[in-house]
């Protein structure tokens, strides 16, 4: 797998996994997701030193999108997010596409801590970040409403770059 920066040919598929179940159903942004507003928030950080979006390739296949958010260069960590083609899931992507951005942050970036939030039931996830040496360091009780009218927690995450082996 590689990684590389995130390009506007990119957005079409970015959108359309966005837009599907089983990547929204863990992700907090507003839907649709549309061409036209993601066209916009591409151009607008492209160039936005605070942030690094990035896709993932295998076999000359794009199979999953991530990124480092909120890049704070005085406390040196950011926020980790990835989601891969809902029709690849369960494959490993997830896996290696957050040990490279844990290399990323921690190797190429220099960061000191990265972090993550997720929902309490997006236990793939979970196993995801445990697998690279996160550990759950809180839980934002009560912090969205579920499609069954149910609040839920979300759980934060984080890695310092002395934790990090890799992901197993």
């Amino acid at each position: 797998m590689i990684l590389r920066k995130l390009q506007k040919e990119d957005l079409p598929t970015r959108v359309l996994w966005m837009n599907n179940p089983k990547v929204y159903g863990s992700m907090h942004f507003e839907l649709p997701v549309t061409i036209g507003n993601t066209v916009r928030w591409f151009e607008k950080n492209q160039c936005n030193e605070y942030r690094y979006d990035a896709c993932f390739e295998a076999d000359n296949s794009v199979v999953a999108f991530g990124g480092l958010t909120s890049i704070d260069p005085v406390l040196r960590k950011a926020e980790l997010y990835v989601f891969v083609n809902p029709d690849l899931q369960g494959t490993g992507f997830g896996t290696e596409a957050t040990g490279l951005l844990l290399g990323l942050g921690f190797g190429t970036l220099g960061l000191h801590k990265i972090y993550l939030i997720t929902n309490e039931d997006n236990h793939a996830a979970i196993n995801v970040y445990r697998k690279c040496g996160f550990s759950l360091e809180g839980k934002h009780r009560d912090e969205y409403l579920a499609k069954d009218g149910v609040y839920r927690d979300r759980l934060y995450f984080g890695i310092l770059s002395e934790e990090y082996g890799g992901c197993q």
